[in-house]
């Protein structure tokens, strides 16, 4: 125990004496100030607000290995070993490539006690598939990294994609210095729901009743709109007339020769209605137009009873597409 302390007290040093060098531009400095802010809510407890600290001090300053040092000490007290061994990692090929031993020393140090305490998973695939992406969380694992992944203890989410495979999704929750494997299984491949053309006779019939339907449904609406719509009005008013009386919300009067229709509020109400039911039987006619003429299409160009169809209309969908397929001859 006395040993480790003296090892982070030795970290703390180094990393303090970094970040006092003396300032060459306006980025540095406010990278120094950010580091000191970031040092005294560690030192208060306060690891995440310190770790936003150091990451906007690294930011302005990427140079210092002093600052990675302390991000991943900031990381490590937060209980996320596995990001702060990648960031003692960098901070150790940095100080190597400077040729600063110190540093290096101390990341290689901080890296030894947190070995044992990184979570490992192990991600194995039960077919190796072309433009196949296995992400952890939001991270692609390249191929020959999956025996081997270390992770921070928590949950994580595994995703698996390929090319005309539906993807596969998988959830762990891993425990500090925990190692275990997720077994992937084959990808399902993509859904294709066909629809041999001998069925299209039934189809079209029903699309053609269907239509009928709509058709005659538009006519009602119609019917009643128009009703709804005069019924505000007094009867002389839809003679083109001028009426009005007490008994009505709306009425026709003569502006510059021509006669007018006015309502009040009460009365622009129901027209307003009276329209939102016209536009309804608008479109039950439009749709129900559309439904008969495909249903005749289909009727009248399906295959005689007994006939081999030729033709097959499928439903594809697949990783990232979805559409439909017509296959054989017509």
């Amino acid at each position: 125990m006395a040993r480790c302390v003296r090892c982070l007290a030795i970290l703390l040093v180094i990393c303090g004496s970094a970040a006092a060098a003396p300032t060459v531009d306006e980025n540095k400095a406010e990278a120094d100030r950010l580091f000191y802010e970031g040092r005294d809510l560690l030192a208060q407890g306060k690891a995440d607000e310190a770790c936003a600290k150091f990451e906007l001090s690294f930011k302005k300053d990427p140079y210092a290995i002093g600052t990675l040092l302390n991000l991943g000490l900031c990381r490590e007290t937060s209980g996320k070993v596995a990001t702060a061994a990648r960031l003692f990692a960098e901070a150790r090929q940095r100080a190597k490539d400077q040729a600063l031993p110190e540093y290096q020393e101390a990341a290689e140090r901080r890296l030894a006690l947190l070995a044992p305490r990184i979570p490992h998973v192990q991600i194995t695939l039960a077919e190796v598939l072309p433009d196949q992406r296995v992400l952890l969380d939001d991270l692609v694992v390249d191929p020959d990294q999956l025996r081997d992944v270390i992770v921070d203890p928590g949950p994580h989410t595994i995703v698996v994609t390929a090319r005309d495979r539906l993807p596969y999704e998988t959830r762990l929750d891993i425990k500090e210095a925990e190692r275990t494997t997720v077994a992937i299984p084959k990808l399902e491949g993509r859904v294709v729901v066909a629809v041999e053309t001998s069925k299209r006779r039934p189809i079209g019939k029903i699309l053609v009743a269907s239509g009928a339907g709509l058709a005659l449904g538009s006519v009602a609406l119609g019917l009643w709109s128009r009703q709804k719509y005069w019924s505000a009005f007094p009867d002389r008013s839809r003679d083109g007339d001028v009426a009005r009386d007490s008994r009505h919300d709306c009425w026709t009067e003569l502006v510059d020769s021509q006669v007018e229709r006015q309502c009040n509020a009460e009365g622009s109400a129901t027209l307003d209605r009276a329209r939102t039911i016209g536009h309804l039987a608008t479109g039950a006619a439009i749709a129900g137009g559309l439904a008969i003429a495909g249903g005749l299409v289909l009727w009248l160009t399906a295959p005689e009873d007994g006939e081999t169809p030729r033709t097959a209309l499928q439903l594809d969908v697949g990783t990232g597409h979805a559409g439909f397929v017509v296959r054989g001859g017509f």
